[in-house]
Parts: C-alpha cells; sequence; structure tokens
C-alpha cells in the first residue's frame, strides 16, 4: 500500500463509519453469492447429442455454461475479498493509530471527523478553546500519518486551513 497524505486520513475519518458499513454490505454481497450459486447454478436440462463445430471441436452446453458460471462466481468472489481486505486494512491502520493518541486528541478527532460534531461542540466536551481544538486536530493527524506511513509528514502537504 502506498503512504498516506494528509487529505487522505482526512477522508478515511470522514467517511470511518461509511466505510466499515462498507465491509459488512461486501462480507454480505460475499455470503450472498455462495448461497446464489449454491441454488441456480445456471443449468437446466441434459444435452444428449454432441454438437460439433467446424473445427470438430465437441460442445457441450451445460459444461460450457458450468464453466462460465464457476468462473464468473471466483472473479466476484475475488474482487469482493479483495475490497474487504483493502477497506479492514485502511480501518485497522486509522484504528491503530487513534490508539496510539491522547485521550483529548481521540476525542477531537472521533467528536469532528467521525461524528461529525461543530467545533463549538467539540470545545465544549474537551473543555479547551475552538482555537486550541483545531491546532490540536493538525497535530493530531500528523501523529496519525506517522504512526501509519513511519515517518513525519512533508509539511508542505499538510493541510493548513480547515475551520469547518
Amino acid at each position: 500500500m502506498e503512504e498516506m497524505n494528509y487529505r487522505q486520513v482526512e477522508g478515511i475519518l470522514y467517511n470511518y463509519k461509511i466505510i466499515k458499513a462498507s465491509i459488512e454490505n461486501y462480507k454480505l454481497k460475499l455470503e450472498n453469492l455462495e448461497l446464489e450459486f449454491d441454488i441456480d447454478d445456471g443449468m437446466k436440462g441434459i444435452s444428449y447429442g454432441e454438437p460439433t463445430s467446424k473445427t470438430n471441436k465437441i460442445n457441450r452446453t451445460t459444461e460450457n455454461n458450468a464453466l462460465k458460471n464457476i468462473e464468473r462466481k471466483d472473479r466476484i468472489k475475488r474482487d469482493l475479498e479483495r475490497k474487504i481486505s483493502l477497506e479492514t486494512n485502511k480501518i485497522k491502520m486509522v484504528d491503530n493509530a487513534l490508539d496510539a493518541l491522547s485521550d483529548v486528541e481521540r476525542t477531537i478527532i472521533n467528536m469532528f471527523y467521525i461524528e461529525n460534531l461543530e467545533w463549538y461542540k467539540v470545545a465544549g466536551k474537551v473543555c479547551y478553546s475552538e482555537g486550541w481544538c483545531k491546532e490540536k486536530r493538525k497535530e493530531s493527524i500528523n501523529r496519525i500519518l506517522f504512526t501509519i506511513n513511519g515517518k513525519k509528514q512533508d509539511k508542505s502537504v499538510t493541510r493548513q486551513k480547515h475551520d469547518d
């Protein structure tokens, strides 16, 4: 996975609940995929003849349909499993980084990004000024980046003004 930047971390935090719900929905789709293919494998009847083409290749419709269905199911399954893994790992990395923050920092990040509260409510909860909370938010995002990437964020990429 490539290194994350400030905006990507903010994007994950803003969409934290949606990403977690998406993971659960991908798991349900995967479960439904298994159920659908168990119930309807796409085979309807038996072919008694062996029709041939101009190349004398034997064409077995039922076998061809079964192979197409299996390949389609496997492709969809791999895609869903890949999405589940990518999104789960993204959330786990952010969760690990959030665990490294102080309680106040974690509260600020959680309330502002995940709970989508306004700054005056965040400030009231942690008993600090809005300005202090905004500054602490920037520091916290940079600490999250350091935890995820293993190195300090370049100051030129850090989001300078974000006063929602």
